[in-house]
């Protein structure tokens, strides 16, 4: 059991952590953390979800920034799951990691328009960034409670 105001605070620390770790200055995306219900119990299970992104930096700091989360997250925590290439036609490079401290898993791609130009997409970018997805397990609200509650 986990009160949702203590499992977005750990959300956001988790996400400064990740910032931190980029280690870059960039323009970032300012939305907190969501609460989504859970369908196997949506009176009483949620998740967090906070997305956000990094962009104005030149893409070769991005795409080293990538290379530095792989030692940096370990170092606070992460267990890095997977690290290179996704499946998209851009072959955009992508890391996912879980906490080993808490139930959360972060998911980080950086998103070279340089590559997603050459696929003529219309969802390419016109800026290069990082985008994070930091995901939590489902928690369950204190005894007595529900999610509507909050």
């Amino acid at each position: 059991m986990k009160e949702i105001d203590a499992a977005r605070g750990e959300a956001k620390v988790l996400s400064s952590q990740v910032l931190e770790s980029i280690g870059l200055k960039g323009r970032t995306s300012s939305p907190g953390p969501s609460i989504s219900r859970c369908d196997e119990d949506p009176r009483h299970l949620y998740e967090v979800v906070h997305s956000w992104s990094l962009w104005g930096v030149p893409e070769a700091d991005m795409e080293r920034s990538m290379e530095r989360l792989k030692d940096e997250l370990p170092k606070r925590g992460w267990k890095v799951v997977s690290y290179g290439r996704d499946t998209s036609l851009a072959k955009n490079l992508e890391l996912i990691a879980d906490s080993t401290a808490y139930k959360f898993s972060v998911n980080i791609t950086f998103m070279d328009k340089r590559r997603s130009k050459q696929y003529d997409s219309p969802k390419a970018s016109k800026e290069s960034g990082i985008m994070v997805v930091l995901g939590s397990a489902c928690f369950r609200v204190p005894d007595g409670k529900t999610v509507d509650q909050y």
